[in-house]
Order: structure tokens, then sequence, then C-alpha cells
């Protein structure tokens, strides 16, 4: 199959690293794949602040950069040449809202939802308004798919993978001893409430040692000793496996990979029923699901966890159990077989749903 994989930027964000490991995973198993992302218009100031992070932030991931196939960027997608019977697959919400664009293009063509953009629902509707064939990676994205959009388009529901070369408990399990989390700045990430569950921590548990890692700058609330900015993979696999306990404070997920890689690294994951994390994390069994936004829940039950050796080694040992279940084997075998069928899809561009 020819693929192409538009995606809405390059850079450091869970979508654009789950797209390219799967394309690159793709080409690997011989099909012709390439990746489109869109190039944004930069004043100086954006320049500015570009360099300065390739200076100063060596290791800033750019996912894109894993992929080893050909990568265009584009201005104006309905001005971009497409081969002919190339599958196209818009990726995230702002592409597959745009995705109408290229209407008149006989490729076929299908929306790839990793998420739904709650600060933007007007971009939202546009998307899911648009009568193609759409693939999701969580199952309240297929919810949303039925109630807000048009149910019979929904395809597929393929979840990511993990890497278990990537993602393992890398230190002895004697030295596991603190808290984590990821810190964003973005409102969908709500850090407000992060920084109110550290800081509650802090107070309640000053002898537990708390981890950060971040893409941001730090917040003056997180201790210098405590944060770490984009680090290595190495480096992240390492907090993760020093963390008895680790937190997904978001209002938004797609699928969450960061709750997989802290199962992964034998973590409990206290996340909130924000979207993505209910499709792994079975609360009370695995980890725990607590409201969005809810300070004292999350704190209550770090606390318990903290408390409670014996419940905390039984929800590892099934969080490590249930991470078995999410491969980039299977993720890729899914989206192959409902690539085929897309590529077999009528003039209309309909397809047999085949839901997963």
């Amino acid at each position: 199959m020819k693929i192409a994989f538009i995606l809405p930027g390059r850079g450091s964000s869970g979508g654009v690293r789950c797209v390219s490991l799967v394309a690159q995973r793709l080409r690997n198993r011989g099909h012709l794949v390439r990746l489109l992302y869109r190039q944004p218009e930069r004043t100086v100031r954006d320049w500015v602040r570009v360099i300065q992070g390739t200076i100063f932030y060596r290791s800033a991931p750019d996912w894109i950069r894993q992929f080893e196939g050909p990568v265009h960027a584009f201005e104006d997608l309905c001005q971009f040449q497409f081969d002919p019977d190339e599958i196209l697959v818009a990726t995230g919400v702002a592409e597959c809202a745009k995705l109408g664009c290229l209407d008149s293009v006989s490729n076929p063509k299908v929306q790839y939802l990793h998420g739904s953009t709650s600060w933007a629902p007007q971009q939202v509707d546009k998307a899911l308004s648009l009568r193609y064939p759409k693939i999701v990676v969580a199952s309240y994205l297929k919810d949303l798919v039925e109630t807000r959009g048009r149910g019979e388009d929904l395809f597929a529901v393929i979840h990511n993978g993990l890497d278990p070369s990537d993602y393992f408990c890398s230190v002895p399990e004697s030295e596991r001893n603190g808290v984590g989390t990821i810190y964003a700045s973005l409102p969908v990430k709500d850090p407000e409430t992060t920084l109110q569950v550290l800081g509650r921590l802090a107070k309640v548990r000053p002898e537990v040692p708390i981890r950060v890692f971040s893409a941001d700058r730090r917040p003056k609330q997180i201790p210098s000793g405590s944060y770490l900015r984009h680090p290595t993979l190495e480096r992240a696999r390492e907090i993760y496996s020093r963390s008895l306990v680790w937190i997904v404070a978001s209002r938004s997920e797609g699928f969450s990979m960061p709750v997989l890689e802290a199962m992964a690294c034998g973590c409990v994951v206290v996340a909130t029923d924000c979207g993505g994390p209910k499709d792994v994390i079975e609360d009370g069994v695995n980890g725990f699901l607590v409201p969005v936004g809810d300070v004292d829940a999350i704190v209550s039950r770090v606390q318990l966890l903290l408390a409670d050796p014996t419940m905390r080694n039984r929800m590892r040992l099934q969080a490590q159990e249930t991470v078995k279940r999410f491969t980039w084997e299977k993720c890729v075998s899914e989206l192959e077989s409902a690539l085929h069928l897309v590529a077999q899809s009528d003039e209309a561009g309909r397809a047999k749903p085949m839901i997963i």
C-alpha cells in the first residue's frame, strides 16, 4: 500500500510520536509510507524560540526523526500533490477537520483520531461531520463519534502499543521510593490540579521524593531538584522506575501513553477519568481512576497506596499484566487491516466498519 500520514506539525507531542512509530513499522512491512506535516508560518520571535530550544535543549524530542522514510512539509494541504492510489490518513482533530478540502481528490481517505481537542468544539464537530472512515485510539472517542458525529462512519478502535524494550523497571525494586508525574502547562493537562496535588503531597508526606519531568519550563511551585526538562528515554524510564505511584491529572487524554509507560516500569497509576486511561485502568484492580479536577481524591488514593505496600504490590503486578495486551505489533496489524479495507472502499468513501 501507499500511505501518507498527514500530521498537524512536528515535534514532541504524543500523537506525532505514536504516528511516527506506526508509520515506521508499516514501512518495515514493505508499505510505501511517507509523513506530511503542516509547516506553520513563524514570526521572528518564533524563530528565536526555536533557536534557543535547539541550543539549550538539544534533547527535546522531534519524533518525526525516528521515521526513516520520506518526510514533506506543507503549508496548504489543498495544493499538495498526492500519488495515485495513495491512502491519505489525516491524524489529529485539526487535520481531520481540514480533510474536506480534498473532496475533489480521488484518493482513499481516513481520519485517525488521537484525541477530542476539548478546547475547540467547533473543530471537533467539523471533523466528525465529514463522511470519511474514522479510526480512533480509545473507547471514549468511539462514543464521541457515535453521539456527536456520523456513527456509521466509525471504522475501528485501535489502541496504541508499547515497546517493552523501551519501558521496563530499570532499577532494583528496593530503590523505588517516590511519587512521579509529567507536568504540562496546556490547560487540557490541568496544570493547576497537578501543582495542587504535588503541593499537598509535599506537606503531608515530606519524606517521599517527588519527581517530575516535562517539556515545559519549571513552574516556581516545583523545586528544581525534583524537575527534569526534556529527559532522554533512559532518564524518563528511570524516573518512572523510581516511583511507587504515578499521577496523571489531565482534563482530557487521547490514549494516554504515560499510563502504559508508568505501568510497564512498575508504578501504580492514579489517573483522572479523562478519556483514554479508562481503557487501561480498572479502578481498584490495576490502578485508580478519580474524577477530573478532584485534588482530594488524587491525594487520598496516593496516600492509600503509599501506606499499604500489600495493596500496592498487588495492583503493580496486575498493571504489568495489563500492559502485555498493548503491543505495537497488534496495533500495526489492526491498522494495516483497516487501511486495506479503506483502500477497497467505494467511490463515496464508504467502507464496512471493522470495530476492534
